[in-house]
């Protein structure tokens, strides 16, 4: 049975995905993970966000090391104007002995970005520090479009 809820206005679902690992470097900053878009809005929209990143952080160093000064970014470019950022995470961990660790930034966000058309993504900085790697492993960026009656 289909909803007629708000006078039949349904929201819209925009996703994209990759199981593809994808190396993460300083020297590619910023490292763009996913892209979603264009997603066409109106005045009074508002685009529910949900994103998640499986980030692989390995370590070749026998002794323990810090890992900080990584960023995990959720963007949004305008018309094709430069990207804004709209919500940002600082990723921080500690790995003892050459290990691999495994985290999940993610971020749900709810913007209202008025008129216009509009590409979303995530974007991961990652420091230089001897011995570590980054690879961002499996991953996913929604999009739910809510228009306002």
């Amino acid at each position: 049975m289909a909803c007629l809820c708000n006078g039949g206005l349904f929201p819209q679902l925009f996703f994209t995905q990759s199981l593809t690992p994808q190396a993460l470097t300083a020297a590619t900053n910023p490292n763009v993970v996913l892209t979603l878009g264009p997603i066409v809005t109106l005045s009074g929209d508002e685009v529910k966000l949900d994103s998640i990143v499986e980030l692989a952080i390995t370590s070749a160093n026998a002794e323990t090391t810090n890992v900080t000064g990584a960023t995990y970014i959720l963007q949004r470019s305008t018309n094709g104007g430069a990207f804004v950022d709209l919500a940002q995470l600082d990723i921080d961990t500690q790995i003892t002995g050459a290990a691999t660790v495994t985290l999940y930034p993610n971020l749900t966000w709810v913007d209202v970005p008025g008129v216009g058309t509009h590409t979303y993504r995530v974007v991961i900085n990652v420091p230089t520090i001897a011995g570590i790697t980054f690879s961002a492993e499996t991953r996913a960026l929604n999009a739910l479009v809510v228009r306002e009656a």
